[in-house]
């Protein structure tokens, strides 16, 4: 049978195996529905073809690869598929349930309401890939690349994510309660809401990242990067943040609360309404920040650095301020009731001098003054 046969019929399961032994792409076929279960796959091409409802099921699909396919529905449930290429396609509700899909490329697929459920996707890169109402739970995504991708709706539930890279990524509405997220990147992605509640975000990249309102109460974030990222009316409490990262973040009306935070930084943060009564905050960067109304009762702030903040209208009932150094901030209002603000270290003349110096400096060179 010729090249230009194969184009013109449908094949049989027969017709398929002898396409693929002899290297043949196989283009054009409506393959809809067809039984492939355990068939070797492995290499082949296919381009063009109909393969809704197709039965995968133990098939070797591995280096196979698929251009601009439709497998609308198709099951490949606990099947091989590893560094298999999928460009253009459409996956809409195809069962990869507990699938082996490492090293894979998927380029421009759409895998809505698809079933991941279980699959291992180490190292696949899923460029521009629509991922929304997809069953993620319990899949390992180490090392995966997520690119603009869409996960709107999709459960991510106690899945693995360590070192999993999202980039500019919408998780609109996903579930990732109990995902393990271990030195994962997530800049510039919409989280907003999420619940990561008692569960592991350490390590992890999410500056400029959309968190509004996201729950990380009692969870681990040590050393998370959180900077410049949309964290307003977000949930810290009881959560341990050794020296996390939230420069620049928008965290206003954010909880706080017991939270563990040694070595935080959160130099230039907007802090109005914020909440850190009785959190741990010993060696914290609070440089720069602006908190009118912030809570800090209770809190531990030995040998904070609070230089430059505007600390009006904060209340400081109760606060351990040992050491704190409070350089030039502005503490109009503020409540300092039961505090140890008279062991703080205040402003330090000789650098006040230096700064404005430099300051008046900088004006008359730029034409500002």
């Amino acid at each position: 049978m010729t090249r230009n046969e194969l184009t013109r019929k449908e094949l049989t399961r027969k017709e398929l195996v002898d396409a693929i032994a002899r290297d043949d792409t196989i283009e054009d076929q409506d393959l809809s529905g067809m039984d492939l279960t355990g068939l070797d796959l492995s290499g082949a091409r296919f381009e063009n073809c109909l393969l809704a409802q197709a039965d995968f099921r133990g098939a070797q699909i591995q280096r196979t690869g698929f251009n601009h396919c439709v497998l609308l529905g198709a099951n490949m449930s606990n099947t091989d598929l590893t560094q298999v290429l999928w460009m253009n396609m459409d996956l809409t509700g195809v069962n990869l349930s507990g699938t082996r899909l490492e090293k894979a490329v998927l380029t421009g697929a759409t895998l809505t309401d698809a079933d991941l459920s279980g699959a291992d996707l180490t190292r696949t890169v899923l460029d521009n890939a629509v991922l929304d109402g997809a069953r993620l739970n319990k899949a390992v995504l180490f090392k995966t690349v997520l690119f603009q991708a869409s996960l709107k709706g999709a459960d991510l539930g106690q899945a693995d994510l360590t070192r999993t890279v999202f980039f500019k990524a919408d998780l609109t509405g996903a579930n990732l309660r109990g995902a393990k997220v271990h030195k994962a990147f997530l800049r510039d992605c919409a989280l907003g809401g999420q619940d990561f509640s008692g569960g592991e975000f350490s390590c992890v990249q999410a500056g400029g990242a959309d968190l509004t309102g996201a729950n990380f109460s009692g969870a681990d974030v040590n050393r998370s990067n959180f900077m410049g990222a949309k964290l307003i009316d977000a949930d810290f409490s009881k959560a341990n943040a050794f020296g996390a990262v939230f420069m620049e973040a928008d965290l206003h009306r954010a909880r706080f609360g017991q939270a563990v935070l040694p070595n935080a930084c959160f130099e230039g943060a907007r802090l109005g309404g914020a909440d850190f009564t009785k959190a741990r905050m010993e060696q914290s960067i609070m440089a720069r920040i602006v908190c009118p109304g912030a809570i800090f009762a209770g809190a531990d702030c030995t040998y904070c650095d609070f230089s430059h903040a505007d600390l009006s209208a904060a209340d400081f009932t109760n606060a351990k301020l040992f050491r704190a150094k409070m350089h030039r901030v502005t503490e109009e209002h503020t409540n300092w009731t039961g505090s140890t603000r008279d062991l703080a270290l205040g402003t330090d003349r000789d650098l006040a001098e230096a700064e404005q110096w430099n300051e008046n400096t900088r004006k008359r060179y730029t034409g500002l003054g």
